[in-house]
Order: C-alpha cells, then structure tokens, then sequence
C-alpha cells in the first residue's frame, strides 16, 4: 500500500500539484481537498475516522483551519521562505515600485528586512476572516496599489477587482513540504509497523508484563498478565499501579531506578517470579516494566525439559577449544585428544580427582563424528553396586521387584550411535566387570530380565582416578578388561605439573564469577605467588572453589594477597596445614623458605637472610624446627622435612622426589638440587644455583604462619634482585645501585637490612 498525503487546496493552488506530481512514484497517492477554511471540517473528520490518508498537507489561512481540525494525522504545513518572497517581490516589480503582501493571521517575520536590503516599498496588511478579504484590497487598491502577493484565496479575491496577483509560494517551497510530508508518512509506517509487532508480541508470550510511566500509571498490560492474575485489564489501564497491585515493588524500581530480578511476590492466592526494571529514553527514566510467570507453571515445565533431554540423551557441553591451558604439556594432550577423536576405538583417561576428565570426554565427543549423537555419563562410583548392573544395561519389566513397567533401557541403549563415558570405571565390581567386558567385545547388551541380545553402536570413554594396572596386580580388576579399555590412553596432568596455567584458570573463573572486574584487578588476583606455589590437591576443581571463594568475598580496595590467604583459610582447615610443592628452590627443604625451619635459630619468619640463610643455622643446630635429631649420617642442612628420618632414606627425606631442588637419594644431606640447600656450600646465604625462584611455602609440619612466609617471600625476592645485580656489576655497589634505580646509600642499607653485607665478608 503507498503513501496517501491529503493537501488542502484551493482555486490555483493545484497547479502546484500538478507540478511536483512527476517527482514522485505512484507509491505517493494524492488526495485533493478543494475547500476553503470552515469547510474543510467535515472532509478531515471522515478521512481520519476511515484512516484513509497518512499525512495532512495546507498553507496559508486553510493550513491554520486545518492543523486546528486534525486530531490524530500528522500535519505538514507549506512554510513561506524569504526565497520565495523574493521571486514573487520581482515578478511584482515588473510592474510598479508599490506592492501589496496579504497573509491570514500573522505577518511574514523577515519582510521589513528585505525591503531595507532592496529598497522596495511593500505594504502589509493582515486578515483573521475570509469576508475581511475584500475590504483589505479595497484600500490597498485606493492607495493605488494594483500588484499583491498572496494565496489562492487572495488572488482570486484581487483579479475580481482587476488587481494583479503573484503567489507567496514557489514550486520548490510546495515540493518541500510534500517531501517532509512523505517522510513522515514513511516513518509512520514504520513506527505502526513496530507497534503492531509491539503488542503482538505481548499479547502471545507466556510471561504477564505490566508497563507503567515514570508517575506510575499503568499504560501496557498483557493477556498473560490477565491469565496469571485473574484481574481484567480495563481495572488496571490508566491506574496507578499501586492501586491494583497492593504489593507491588515496580513504584519502588522508579523511585530507586533500580532493577530487580528474579522476585517471589504473592498476588493474591498466586505466587509469581517477577523481573522488574525502570525504562530510560536518552538517560532520562520514562517508566517501569514487569514480567513474572506463576512459579508452579515454571516448576512443571523445568520438569517437561528435565524428562524431555533424559529421553533424547544427554548433551556434551564442552569443547577442547573451551579448555583453558596454554602450557606445553596440555596442549601436547589437546592435540593427542583430537587425533584420538577420530577413531571409534576405547579411549581411556587418567588423572587425579580434579583435572577435568569429563570435560576432556565431552571434548573428545564434540570432536568426533558422532558430536550429534547423545553423549550419556555414569559414574560408577555414585550409583550402588546393586543398581549399577541395571543402569549400565537396563532390565525388563518384571525383572525384579519395583521394575518399572515396561522395563527400561540401559545407559549403553541410550548412548546408541554416540558416545558412553564411564567414570570411575576403577570402582565396578569383578561380576559386573566380565558382563562389561562382554559389552565391549560384542557390542551388545542383555537387559536384566531379558531374553533377547540389543545391539549397539557406542564409543565408549572410561575415566578413572587409580592405578588400575596396580589394581590388576592386586586382583581387583580384571586384566582382559584393562587391556579391552586401555587401547587409546590419555593422562591428564595435575595441576602442580602444570602450574604456567594456574594464572590461566583464576583469570578464566574470574570471569566467570565477577565479570564486572576491571582486567587490571583479575591479572593481580591471578598473579598472586603464592596461589601458584600451592600443591592444590584437588587439582582444577579445588581452585575454581578457592576462586570462586575470592569471587564473593572481594570487596573494591581489598588487598589481593589477603584475599587469597582468606580464600585458602578453609583449605588449610580441610586439608591439615598447608600443602606445597616446591618451584625452583629447595623442595620441601625448609632452607629454601626465609625464615624456614632449621635455618633461623629461634627467628622462624622474621630475620632478614631468607632461604635457610641464618648463621648458624645449616642443619647442624641442636633444636633445629626442621629437625635432625635422630637423623643417621650427619646430615648437617637437610632441615627440611627430615624430622624423625633415618639419614639416609633414598627418595629425599625432604619430601619433593624429582623435585626442582630435590633432595632424591640424598642421605641427609646431598646437594643434589639445582637450588639445592641440603647441605649446601652457599649455605647461610641461600643463594646457591638456582636460588632466584619462588622459596618454597610453609610445609605441613612449619610453624611458620602463611602472612609470615609471604613477608619473607618479598624479602626473598627483593635479596635475589640485589645479589643478581652485584653479579651482573662485577661486585661494584655503585653500579648495581644505578642498575636497581636506587641510591648507593639505599643499597647499603638493603645489603644490611637482608644480611647480604655478612655473607660477602
């Protein structure tokens, strides 16, 4: 349908119209009123109550008659441009220097203006009836003016006296207001065509939504609103809205401009969740919106999509692209995952309890030719050994005693042509383990009950958390079903073997958690040291509840370590004391922790030296915390953990085998680490080898508090810098001063303050 753009015309006006018509597509219809002031009354009521036209066009004394008639049509009036009163000014002085101006209502603003600039003599006059009309040209005739500018009206009115008559408009003047006229039709159209969507839309959704303005009146309310309520809505429209709504809060959202969601509020004898938000325009607040659903329909729809995914299968949510590491390691297993996708064969994945087996499973599902398929996990070690059997490979009906009738299918049937993982697979028993075992071989399931094999087509992923080649061993797991799931084999490293990404993964859960962090404060949260120095235990999963613990406890202007330390707190509480690994220095030997047990006598934490670095206090102090009474073989600085040990216990008595500062096969004492301080020569300074790393954390046994550790940590560091830059300078303090960007005289006194000056006497 095109646009209808109605113009008031009259006498020669329309000649106007004929003119402009070619510039426009027949997509504009025109609607000719030829009428004159009073008389368009009737004729614009009856195009607006039928809705006929879009737009309302007129100029001069008919534009002002009918803007007052139109109710709810836009209106565009032809305006005069002082363009215009020029053309018209010089067709009338082609015949004398006197010229009339005649115009309903008001004079023309800018007239005294041009006549300044053109030296003409114009004479205005102004009429507010159209039976003044005559009387004015009557004057203006006996003031021998024979030339006016004017409307129709006014021309046709002056060739009657024989007057000449020159139109105040000019072509482009009129072609003006029909563009703007078209414009605004057009985007009447558009507004119309959103509006209908509008109310459309809530007029079907099943949520009830209540609009109100910024008085909170209610202007918008749905038929669901009507449904879930049982209020009609011509009781509500027009109201305030506190007054149909007794308990209402949205009243409340536009005095605070606050949102509010997720709310239980009683209406009556029914209970809704409601959302409710102010509504701003520009900044400036123009209203309040609810939407809310009754609970119990809610609650039996979860059901209906609870049961509804249950029988289609589950649905793998995670993709190796969703998996965050970024070290050599991991992305070594990422790259093995993918191959491994491609094949049907059994996959098989170890790791500790934590490192994100399913959701390397669920990876590998996404990955394969079968990602469109069901994707069903069991764990094995949460459903009791007497209904394993039946979920793993369904029953009939009748098969035992509370059978569901008509049986049921096994998690091997609902997995069909996708992919079953098994977690905890260490966990079946021997009996259930040789009817697995079968499963795998043939492809084929019986149901408890049943008398009839079901074929199937899986791949099968199985996870587990022991040794299950130990378990074989022991007799615990049968050797041919090892070897039936160990075909492809993948090991999913803890998370102390991969501490590069430990900052990776708080970044990660941080966003997930507290999205409205700056980037700035999650890099200082995820930055902390001593987070990445912690053993974590419970791998991956411990640390997203330790960060998840930050999430919520962060405050702006909390102190990040603080945080963490208060994060950690329920750990140490679960885990008996603080567990560490050691990175680059002395593990588990507490020489490599400033202030460290069996480094400091009796300045466990405090005394400035660090890393095992107190005179006096390598090893062979009687009374030592680390310990070494007892100790066989005179080790004289394995302080570390060796408390009790008989000196020379193969496998590091300080505890980290393999470890970067290991201790391994050392009787006592060896300096076998590379930031080895068992026994070290470098001893009292603690700066042997590899001594530039984080210093091992607080071990189990310390007493050495974690905030005691962290200042010594600090001073630690700070010592490190100091000693690497003398090294650099040749021993010169006053180049390393100019090198750290400090005074010489500073210097010094760090030296002293750290014990660096002792060590080099």
């Amino acid at each position: 349908m095109g646009v209808r753009i109605a113009i008031a015309s009259y006498g020669t006006f329309e000649q106007f119209i004929h003119q402009i018509k070619p510039f426009y597509s027949e997509e504009v219809e025109f609607v000719i009123l030829n009428a004159l002031f009073e008389d368009l009354k009737d004729e614009v009521r009856r195009l607006e109550k039928d809705h006929s036209v879009d737009v309302f066009v007129g100029s001069g004394g008919n534009g002002r008659f009918l803007e007052k008639y139109v109710q709810e049509t836009p209106f565009v009036k032809v305006k005069v441009t002082g363009f215009d009163f020029l053309l018209a000014l010089k067709k009338a002085a082609q015949y004398g220097k006197c010229t009339g101006l005649i115009t309903f209502g008001e004079r023309v603003p800018f007239v005294s203006s041009v006549k300044e600039l053109l030296n003409v003599e114009v004479t205005e006059r102004v009429y507010h009836q159209s039976s003044e009309i005559d009387q004015v040209l009557a004057d203006l005739y006996n003031q021998g003016i024979e030339d006016v500018i004017g409307t129709a009206f006014v021309l046709e009115r002056a060739a009657l006296k024989g007057m000449r008559g020159h139109y105040i408009w000019s072509v482009d003047g009129v072609k003006t207001a029909v563009d703007t006229a078209v414009q605004v039709a057009l985007a009447k159209r558009q507004d119309a065509k959103k509006a209908h969507k509008l109310a459309s839309i809530l007029q079907t959704i099943h949520e009830g939504v209540i609009v109100t303005d910024e008085q909170g009146i209610v202007n918008e309310f749905n038929t669901s609103a009507e449904k879930i309520l049982k209020i009609d809505r011509g009781d509500v429209m027009g109201r305030p809205v506190q007054d149909v709504l007794p308990n209402t809060r949205l009243n409340v959202v536009i005095e605070r401009q606050r949102e509010e969601y997720n709310k239980i509020q009683d209406v009556g004898n029914v209970k809704i969740l409601t959302n409710r938000c102010p509504i701003f325009s520009q900044g400036r607040l123009i209203g309040a919106l609810a939407t809310f659903q009754n609970i119990e329909e809610v609650s039996e729809a979860e059901g209906k999509i609870r049961r509804k995914l249950y029988t289609r299968g589950f649905v793998a949510g995670t993709r190796f692209e969703d998996m965050q590491g970024a070290c050599a390691a991991f992305q070594d297993i990422v790259h093995i995952g993918r191959e491994y996708a491609k094949s049907d064969a059994t996959i098989l994945i170890s790791g500790e309890t934590g490192t994100g087996k399913e959701l390397f499973a669920q990876s590998l599902h996404n990955e394969s030719d079968r990602s469109r398929m069901p994707f069903v996990a069991i764990n094995c070690a949460a459903v009791p050994p007497n209904i394993l059997e039946s979920e793993l490979f369904g029953y009939e009906e009748g098969a035992f005693t509370g059978a569901r009738r008509g049986g049921k299918k096994g998690v091997f049937e609902l997995a069909h042509e996708g992919t079953l993982f098994l977690d905890e697979i260490g966990e079946i028993s021997m009996d259930i383990q040789l009817r697995f075992l079968r499963a795998l071989e043939q492809r084929e399931v019986f149901r408890l009950g049943g008398e009839k094999v079901v074929p199937v087509d899986i791949r099968v992923i199985a996870a587990t958390n022991k040794n299950l080649w130990k378990m074989v061993k022991e007799g615990k797991f049968r050797e041919d079903l090892y070897y039936r799931l160990n075909v492809l084999a993948i090991h999913l490293p803890a998370l102390r073997d991969r501490r590069e990404d430990i900052p990776l993964l708080i970044n990660h859960f941080l966003r997930e958690f507290r999205p409205d962090l700056p980037d700035g404060k999650r890099l200082e949260l995820a930055g902390i040291p001593f987070l990445r120095a912690y053993r974590w235990p419970g791998n991956i999963r411990e640390l997203r509840n330790v960060v998840e613990r930050m999430a919520v406890l962060y405050k702006d202007g909390m102190d990040a370590e603080r945080l963490a330390m208060q994060a950690l707190s329920v750990n140490e509480e679960v885990d008996g004391g603080w567990g560490w690994s050691s990175a680059g220095g002395a593990g588990g030997a507490a020489g490599g922790v400033a202030g460290a047990t069996g480094g400091m006598t009796g300045a466990a934490g405090g005394a400035a030296g660090g890393a095992g670095g107190m005179a006096g206090a390598t090893g062979s102090m009687t009374g030592a915390a680390g310990g070494m009474a007892e100790a066989t073989g005179g080790a004289a600085g394995a302080t570390g953990g060796a408390a009790g040990a008989t000196g020379g216990a193969a496998g590091a008595t300080g505890g980290m085998a393999g470890g970067a500062g290991g201790m391994a096969g050392a009787t006592g004492g060896a300096t076998g680490g590379t930031g080895g301080i068992a026994g070290a020569a470098d001893g009292a300074a603690g700066i042997a080898g590899g001594s530039f790393g984080p210093t091992a954390p607080p071990s189990p046994a310390s007493p050495l508090p974690l905030s005691s550790w962290i200042l010594a940590d600090r001073q630690r560091r700070e010592r490190d810098e100091i000693l690497l830059a003398l090294r650099q300078c040749g021993g010169s303090r006053t180049q390393a001063a100019k090198l750290l960007g400090v005074s010489r005289s500073t210097l010094w006194r760090k030296m002293q303050a750290l014990g660096i000056l002792a060590n080099l006497k």
